[in-house]
Order: C-alpha cells, then sequence, then structure tokens
C-alpha cells in the first residue's frame, strides 16, 4: 500500500489510532522525526517547569542546550 492508498483509506474519524498507523505514516516520509534535534512540550500547564527540569538535566549529562523556548498561547 503507498501513502495515497493509505490516506485515502484512513478514517479521520477513527477513535483508536494506532502507533502502528503512526509509524507506517511516517516511514512513508522517511521516518523525518529521527532527524530532528528538539523536545516539544506541549499539555494544559506545567510546561515551563518541565522545560526547567529537561534543561538542568540535558546541561548535567553534558549537552549542549542552545535555547529553552517557552510560549503561551493565553491571552489576557
Amino acid at each position: 500500500m503507498d501513502i495515497n492508498e493509505y490516506l485515502k483509506n484512513f478514517d479521520k474519524f477513527t477513535k483508536d489510532p494506532t502507533l502502528k498507523a503512526m509509524e507506517f505514516l511516517l516511514s512513508k516520509f522517511g521516518n523525518p522525526q529521527n532527524k530532528l534535534k528538539f523536545i516539544h512540550i506541549a499539555g494544559t500547564n506545567g510546561k515551563g517547569s518541565v522545560c526547567e527540569m529537561m534543561n538542568k538535566i540535558l546541561v548535567e549529562s553534558g549537552y549542549t542546550v542552545r535555547k529553552v523556548h517557552f510560549s503561551s498561547t493565553y491571552k489576557v
């Protein structure tokens, strides 16, 4: 099955998209996630704290962290 056939037959309202389905789709695009060098942290609460903890863990493990960026969509 090629990527176009897969997407054509993919039920966009599926309640149980599996990891296997996502792995198949990403493999058809050459697994671009394996080339990325960032960590995406999402959620409702705690992103700032998680960013700070991850920064400390990475730096103390010997990694060079170029930038920690935190943004919020919250508007007053």
